[in-house]
């Protein structure tokens, strides 16, 4: 039976709640569940929650929750409430009729650090950052901290905020204009030498080593960044974040021998 705002399915294995009006507006929802369940993932136009037996006050008021602006809908079974209450262990999926558009607001702290704060909260997303910006990155509990240390760092930001494609998620930047072209400003003598560098002085950009350093900690630096990029880590992930840790893989492969040959 088909309703006009909100259904509510119960499936073997999931509990699904299909909102079917953009005017209700679910927002507080979305920030309760950022705050108390880190296991949820969010995929385009859906939240879902793991079944788990564990955190049964939250996920008791969840569903009271989505049960109150169920009814003030509808006029639902006097059970309905009793029988939703006991599913407090399966998996909930919340099905929002668009996608999910996160919002992505930075603060500049200083000329080399980046407070980034993500909403709602999405551990994949974070994940897709770490793999394309390549930069020291800090998951606090409101924040990621970037810290962007080299023209390279701060050019593969930019890129990421000129572009809402790079890591296949929904979303919009927020930020002074301003304070960003600041904090993206080089000299014209740096930025004549930016464009006539080398592929060995790149090479050791994308390794985040120097010239001076010695081979021995250049390939101990190339074994923790072929772990932490090879596709393997992110297999059982989305399509998109597996061709992204493949071109970052594969390039870091090409840096590491050109810094090999010349040695």
């Amino acid at each position: 039976m088909l309703f006009t705002c909100m259904q509510i399915l119960f499936g073997v294995h999931e509990t699904i709640v299909k909102i079917n009006s953009k005017s209700m507006n679910i927002e507080y929802i979305q920030h309760y569940i950022s705050a108390h369940f880190n296991s949820r993932t969010i995929v385009e136009n859906s939240i879902n929650i793991p079944a788990s037996k564990a955190n049964l006050y939250h996920r008791t008021f969840l569903l009271k929750w989505l049960y109150s602006l169920y009814s003030k809908k509808n006029k639902p079974l006097p059970e309905l409430k009793e029988s939703l209450l006991q599913r407090y262990h399966k998996a909930i999926k919340i099905v929002l009729p668009q996608k999910i558009i996160h919002l992505m607001r930075y603060k500049i702290i200083d000329n080399e650090t980046v407070h980034l704060t993500i909403t709602p909260q999405n551990s994949q997303i974070a994940l897709k950052l770490k793999t394309f910006l390549q930069v020291r990155m800090t998951s606090l509990p409101t924040y990621l901290e970037l810290k962007l240390e080299t023209p390279y760092e701060k050019e593969r930001l930019q890129k990421f905020l000129n572009s809402y494609k790079i890591i296949n998620v929904p979303h919009k930047h927020i930020y002074n204009k301003q304070e960003m072209n600041d904090f993206f400003y080089t000299p014209k003598e740096e930025k004549q030498e930016i464009k006539i560098i080398s592929p060995l002085s790149s090479a050791y950009m994308v390794l985040q080593m120097h010239p001076t350093d010695d081979i021995k900690s250049i390939k101990k630096q190339y074994k923790y960044l072929a772990k932490e990029l090879h596709p393997d880590r992110v297999a059982s992930e989305n399509k998109e974040l597996i061709i992204l840790h493949t071109k970052r893989f594969q390039e870091l492969l090409e840096c590491y021998e050109i810094i090999l040959h010349s040695a």
